[in-house]
């Protein structure tokens, strides 16, 4: 859930923007919030230039959420590892 591709730096140190993508911190690609798709340009920025060249551009995971009196509730299949491994 935190990675970022292609090298899986930690996602959650991005920016949120207010086109509803958070961007790499590291690499510029931006990625929906809702569908975790790239949006615009793959790995645009700095190191991103060099990098991206050598990987398919890739989303991340969303997961569902929502908002419950001030606690916000995230879905997550708690069996994933289990059906990987089968």
């Amino acid at each position: 859930g935190d990675k970022c591709p292609p090298v899986n730096q930690p996602l959650s140190f991005g920016k949120v923007n207010d086109d509803g993508t958070i961007q790499d911190p590291v690499l510029g690609t931006k990625f929906s919030l809702k569908t975790g798709e790239v949006v615009g340009k793959w790995c645009p920025s700095g190191i991103g230039l060099l990098l991206g060249g050598l990987f398919d551009p890739s989303g991340v995971p969303t997961y569902p959420v929502k908002q419950s009196g001030g606690t916000i509730q995230v879905q997550v299949d708690v069996n994933a590892k289990a059906n990987f491994e089968a």
